[in-house]
């Protein structure tokens, strides 16, 4: 019989021929193959990506799937690994980051032994620069605790822990089974999904542990991301579309989504989180009169239909746009493009 395998690590990826062999190389470790399912969906790339993961699923055949499909966007590459997962967790790499070798192992060595539905790691910014390996990336951590005295490989339940917690993709290793059983989709053919992805699975997770391995390498500065000031300017549809879904997912909790209070305050401190991204970027294009008044009439609309939303944000500077009634819009767009340069 086949042993069942322990991960799955879904990679979307559109012409990723640049980055995708180093993301491989970092997870197709030799001790792993046996625990390990790594699945690259190639979707719709009109680069080499698509050879470069048949080459690595013939080297590894027990480990590396792919999936060739037509473009759908990375929302889309994760639906599909969901899909076809087979491991007992998932966890989602994009195709331009990697994996620190050791801290992988240790993560599976911890998910071959625990029950937890969420699994915490940490994750590392890894800086690009131009003409050097990823081993000599600058890196530093965002956050090296989830919070303080935490007690690392103990599991929590997690809503005793909800208000202190802010998990990103980097660090989420999940249960598939719970992707699967509750049908989590995200938004396809548009970014910033990754909050839905996060999100939609919270109120069916009932335990948490935490790891303090750095196992995911986040590139940073790499041309095109979707971090770029330009991309983010070309983007406030897909948000905006974002925004619209996680809206909906908010009014069902508590009706056809069970939902604790816990869970709820943790759902609404992170769509906050994604409206203040919404004013980010805003505030990085031209700035005009239209401009001001989508953003306060947004603004508007969020005080009066939202208002746990609302009082969520933590951002500075979205406090000071609305405490100044967004007076203080023109120099806030000045520095907005100042910063993203």
């Amino acid at each position: 019989m086949k042993k069942e395998k322990t991960l799955s690590v879904v990679i979307p990826s559109y012409n990723a021929e640049k980055y995708l062999r180093t993301c491989l190389s970092s997870l197709c470790v030799p001790d792993l193959l046996e625990d390990l399912e790594v699945i690259i969906v190639n979707d719709g790339s009109t680069d080499c990506t698509g050879d470069i993961a048949e080459e690595y699923s013939s080297k590894y055949p027990g480990t590396v799937r792919v999936m060739h499909k037509a473009n759908g966007g990375h929302g889309s590459g994760i639906n599909s690994g969901i899909d076809i997962a087979a491991g007992k967790y998932f966890k989602v790499m994009d195709a331009d980051d990697w994996a620190d070798k050791n801290a992988l192992c240790n993560l599976v060595g911890f998910l071959k032994k625990t029950d937890a539905d969420i699994v915490w790691s940490g994750f590392l910014w890894a800086y690009e620069k131009e003409g050097i390996c990823p081993n000599d990336f600058h890196k530093r951590a965002e956050f090296s605790v989830p919070f303080p005295e935490v007690r690392w490989e103990e599991v929590y339940g997690f809503d005793l822990v909800a208000d202190r917690l802010y998990i990103k993709m980097h660090n989420l290793t999940i249960r598939t089974s719970i992707l699967k059983e509750h049908g989590i989709r995200v938004d396809e053919k548009c970014y910033y999904v990754d909050t839905e992805y996060i999100l939609y699975p919270i109120p069916y997770v009932r335990t948490i542990a935490f790891i303090p391995d750095f196992v995911y390498m986040y590139r940073i500065g790499a041309a095109g991301q979707s971090m770029s000031r330009e991309k983010m300017q070309s983007n406030e549809k897909s948000i905006n579309t974002v925004l619209r879904s996680l809206f909906r997912f908010y009014r069902s909790l508590g009706k056809t989504v069970p939902c604790t209070p816990e869970k709820k305050v943790y759902i609404e401190n992170l769509i906050a989180r994604i409206v203040a991204g919404k004013y980010r970027i805003m505030l990085c294009m031209e700035p005009s009169v239209s401009c001001r008044k989508r953003m306060k009439e947004f603004d508007d609309m969020l005080k009066n239909r939202y208002p746990d939303i609302y009082n969520a944000n933590i951002n500075k500077a979205v406090k000071l746009l609305r405490s100044s009634g967004f007076s203080l819009y023109l120099p806030a767009s000045a520095l907005g493009k100042l910063v993203y340069r």
